[in-house]
């Protein structure tokens, strides 16, 4: 970027842009901290009882702040799978739309709707 020129960002469209989850998500392991003693950054998706995914913040390593995401799906009625079935995100809302994508996809190829 030439110096002097400035980008002016539209945080409040932004936010209208940013995904938003299409199921309940919550933490995989509630009141767990981190070595740093915060909390996990991880979490599971659900479809009512049906874990659909989970997502997780890599706190080390060479993928280091980026949002791991796997998807899942119920065990009746699946006799296909899909790959693949994990990877990365710059973002957890962007991981959890990955995990639910695959949930939909998975649900599809098996001919069986979601629960909600």
């Amino acid at each position: 970027m030439a110096p002097g020129l400035f980008i002016v960002l539209d945080t409040k469209q932004m936010m209208e842009d940013e995904y938003k989850p299409k199921y309940r998500w919550g933490r995989t392991w509630p009141g767990e901290n981190g070595l740093d003693g915060k909390p996990l950054q991880d979490f599971i998706g659900f479809d009512g009882e049906v874990i659909i995914g989970r997502i997780r913040l890599e706190d080390s390593g060479p993928l280091k702040g980026q949002w791991q995401w796997s998807g899942q799906g119920p065990f009746r009625g699946i006799k296909k799978r899909l790959l693949p079935h994990q990877g990365y995100a710059e973002t957890a809302r962007e991981a959890s739309r990955m995990a639910e994508d695959y949930y939909h996809q998975l649900l599809a190829l098996n001919g069986l709707r979601h629960e909600g």
